[in-house]
Formats: C-alpha cells, sequence, structure tokens
C-alpha cells in the first residue's frame, strides 16, 4: 500500500493515499470482512466505484463533530500521546525538570 507521509523542511506534515490504494485498505480490513458459513470461507467488501468511494472518505474525514473535531483530529491527537509516549524529542511536558516558567495564556 502507498500511503505516504512526509515532513518539509518548513515542518509542513503530509498525508497522500491514492484511491487504488484506499480501495486495497477497505478490502482489507477486517472489521468489513464477512464469514459465509455456506461457502466456509471469508468474503471481502467489493469498492464498486473507487472515486464515489473516495469521496465519501473524504467527507467523513472533514466531518466535524459538534465540538469541531474531525477524525483527522483525533487521529492527530492519538500520534501526539504516542510519540510522547515513546520519548518524542522537541517537547517539554509540566512536570519535567528543563520545563522552565509557566507562560501566562
Amino acid at each position: 500500500m502507498a500511503l505516504t507521509v512526509k515532513i518539509t523542511k518548513g515542518g509542513v506534515i503530509s498525508i497522500r493515499l491514492n484511491k487504488a490504494d484506499l480501495k486495497y485498505a477497505a478490502q482489507h480490513l477486517p472489521a468489513l470482512e464477512r464469514f459465509d458459513e455456506k461457502m466456509g470461507c471469508v468474503l471481502l467488501p467489493k469498492i464498486v466505484d473507487a472515486g464515489a468511494f473516495a469521496e465519501a472518505i473524504y467527507r467523513q474525514l472533514r466531518a466535524e463533530e459538534e465540538d469541531g473535531t474531525t477524525v483527522v483530529h483525533r487521529m492527530l491527537d492519538d500520534a501526539i500521546e504516542e510519540a510522547v509516549e515513546y520519548g518524542a524529542e522537541g517537547i517539554r511536558l509540566p512536570g519535567d525538570d528543563d520545563y522552565g516558567r509557566p507562560k501566562r495564556l
């Protein structure tokens, strides 16, 4: 799958995924598989219109909750938390020895 995540010299993070790879990801998502008892096998979903499906995913990524957050916000929150848990550099947390003086908002 050709999901790419890049960062520019200016610090801009971009995530790219083409329609074919989105189709592959959906067709191999275990939550969408169904076991067919008559056939004795797992059936995968079929993406019949990759463009329409990509548009639906795009809309879902931009759909806001009541507080204005989106799936992308939650993904970013999760990535930040995991990075910090794994010792991310470039961040100081309250309670760190080198945190310094708090700044007023």
